[in-house]
């Protein structure tokens, strides 16, 4: 579980505090793991510090503890990697390779502005995943603020239907959890 930013991340009984304000009842379907067989998407947005990520990886590794594959990545190095990819000639072995993942979790997105190139990129690794497999998107920026991110309205368009179509959503905006004096 090396490639998580939180390894050991778990549901513990902070889940349950009001002052998180967070919606437990889908956490605890999520944590099920049907959404991955059934290849449905999840956008978790909120606030800065209130335990997206660790919450993203609690549900990596219920997701791993039944045998499905995971790939986390932050946004700022999924970009840097198809940039990569790209140069090198390797583009389509790593588009096929992320559309294997039964769950792959783009972290942080929305921290980087998308030019039409990484708008392409992007919509390429979310298509190829389309209905198949399941994406998780975690952002502090609320989906309405999305499209303003990409270059191209077309890409954006696109990407953002394939994303949120029929996707399960969390919205956490409680208490900043790295502030000891919450």
């Amino acid at each position: 579980m090396a490639s998580l930013k939180y390894p050991v991340a778990d549901f513990d009984d902070t889940l349950y505090d009001p002052a998180r304000q967070i919606d437990t009842h889908t956490v605890e379907l999520l944590a099920d793991c049907t959404w991955i067989n059934d290849g449905r998407n999840l956008i978790i947005t909120g606030s800065t510090g209130t335990g997206k990520s660790w919450l993203s990886n609690a549900l990596c590794v219920s997701a791993r503890r039944q045998f499905k594959t995971v790939r986390y990545i932050r946004a700022n190095i999924l970009m840097n990697e198809l940039e990569q990819a790209n140069i090198t000639d390797r583009y389509l072995e790593y588009i096929n390779q992320m559309s294997r993942y039964d769950l792959l979790v783009i972290d942080d997105f929305g921290l980087m502005q998308l030019d039409l190139d990484k708008c392409r990129n992007l919509f390429e690794v979310i298509d190829c995943r389309d209905c198949r497999k399941s994406t998780m998107i975690v952002s502090q920026f609320p989906v309405t603020a999305w499209y303003d991110l990409f270059a191209d309205n077309t890409y954006a368009d696109a990407r953002l239907n394939r994303m949120i179509y029929k996707a399960y959503r969390l919205q956490m905006d409680g208490k900043n959890m790295r502030n000891p004096s919450n």
